[in-house]
Order: structure tokens, then C-alpha cells, then sequence
């Protein structure tokens, strides 16, 4: 079997923190799960999931499971610490106030993990387009700058999403997204007649909207050219494959959690 595999963060790195984004390949679920699903609530053998879990803990040098939570597309923030688990809470925006892991699940919604170095406190955001909407980010930034931080001083990383080459929205919502924060029309685009939104962009453009200085915000998705819903082999995709699609975990920890 396969390592694990997935994309480190170097910007979080750089500033003490783990910044983890699982790929597909290197776990233990069979078709239409394979390999590496992380979500118990898709359809998939809640052992096999957990034991994915646990090998994709070791692999990627975590010291014990991260928090998680039923997202709803929403921005609710719950605030975590200690020893991770699932929680059966609804929130979209993990904040971690001892830098212990915090994750949100993804196939093909947008990962932002948002890390506070002088504090060593740091979130994991679940940005669909709904959240995107309604500024998840900005959500998580606020969360983090009330517990004592810096905008200024925040550094965050994008992970993998749905390109603007697939994702294919309805004109409602394109003009919502279009009107979600100042310069996002810029990444909302025609195509013959169709809407297409690149929500790597918006959320980073939503960042540095914040405060954040540009050069503190890693947009993965963008440097590595990734798109969810494009490369199957790596990723997986819920436009692409429906509910029973497996989901990656984006993971943000301190290196040396309180």
C-alpha cells in the first residue's frame, strides 16, 4: 500500500505550522471511494474511513486526529482545543486557540487555512461558493483578530478547488459572487454564455481584502495549477462524481501545539 499522498504548505511552514492538503491516492477505500476518503458520511465503510484516517494522521507527522465538524456552507466559528475528534456541531470556520489540528473537508469547495504566528493560533475554513458569498474568510480573520491578533501579521494558504475551468455556475449566483466583496467581478467570467467563477481568486482577493499582505497568502491552487474536478487521478470532485465521492481533509496545526 502506498504512502498517503499531499500538498504541504511552504508559506505555513515557513511561520511554524503544518498546512495539509490530502490527495486521493494512498488509503484504503474502494470504488467510488478510492483511496484516501476522509468523510464517514458519504456512503463509504466507517472503519476503512477512520483507518484512512489514522494512516493519513501518521504519514503526515501529526500528533493526533484534528477537530471536525458537520459543515453546512455557512460561517459559523467553533472554537477547539486539545485532542481532536468529529464533532456533531455545525460550523464551517475550525478555530484552533492552542494550535492543536483543526479540518474541514473538501471535494471541490475551496480550503483556506489561516494561521496567527505571533499567537500560534490558526482556522480551517470550508469556503464553498455559498460560503464565499457570505465572506467565510473575512469570518475567520474577525475570529482570529478578537482572540488579541493582527491581520497584518496572519499568513494563510489556498488549497486545491474546482478550477474556473469547471466550475459552471447559474446566473443568480454568479451575480451574487460577482457582488461578494470589491474587485470580485473580476473573477467571475463569461464563457459562450455560460458563468464561470475562480474561487481561489475571490477567496484570496477576500484576504487581502482583510488585511493580509499579499505576499502572506499562498494560493496553491493557483501556483500548481489544480482543478478538483479536472484530475481525477488526484482528486476528488462532487460536481464530477455526486455524494458518493470521496473527500479530502485540509489540515492547519502548530508545529508545537500548546
Amino acid at each position: 500500500m502506498p504512502e498517503p499522498s499531499f500538498i504541504r504548505s511552504q508559506l505555513l511552514a515557513t511561520h511554524g505550522f503544518q498546512g495539509i492538503f490530502s490527495l486521493r491516492k494512498g488509503g484504503f477505500s474502494q470504488p467510488p471511494f478510492d483511496d484516501l476518503n476522509l468523510a464517514d458520511n458519504t456512503g463509504d465503510n466507517p472503519a476503512i474511513v477512520e483507518k484512512n484516517l489514522q494512516y493519513f494522521i501518521r504519514a503526515a507527522g501529526l500528533n493526533c486526529p484534528p477537530h471536525r465538524a458537520e459543515q453546512t456552507h455557512g460561517h459559523r466559528v467553533l472554537k477547539c482545543h486539545g485532542t481532536g475528534t468529529m464533532h456533531r456541531q455545525k460550523a464551517d470556520i475550525l478555530f484552533s486557540e492552542d494550535g492543536t489540528p483543526v479540518a474541514v473537508r473538501v471535494a471541490d469547495c475551496t480550503p483556506v487555512l489561516i494561521a496567527d504566528p505571533v499567537h500560534g493560533r490558526c482556522a480551517a475554513v470550508h469556503a464553498g461558493w455559498r460560503g464565499t458569498a457570505q465572506s467565510v474568510v473575512e469570518h475567520a480573520v474577525r475570529a482570529l483578530q478578537n482572540s488579541g491578533g493582527n491581520a497584518e501579521e496572519f499568513v494563510a494558504s489556498i488549497g486545491p478547488c474546482i478550477g474556473v475551468c469547471c466550475f459552471e455556475i447559474g446566473a443568480e449566483a454568479a451575480d451574487t459572487l460577482r457582488t461578494c466583496c470589491n474587485g470580485a467581478e473580476d473573477y467571475v467570467v463569461q464563457r459562450k454564455g455560460k458563468q464561470f467563477v475562480d474561487l481561489a481568486a475571490i477567496n484570496a482577493l477576500q484576504l487581502h481584502n482583510c488585511g493580509l499582505q499579499s505576499e502572506r497568502i499562498e494560493n496553491i491552487a493557483e501556483q500548481q495549477h489544480t482543478c478538483t474536478c479536472c484530475q481525477a487521478n488526484q482528486f476528488f470532485s462532487y460536481r464530477r462524481d455526486g455524494q458518493r465521492s470521496g473527500r479530502h481533509l485540509a489540515i492547519v496545526a502548530s508545529k508545537t501545539p500548546a
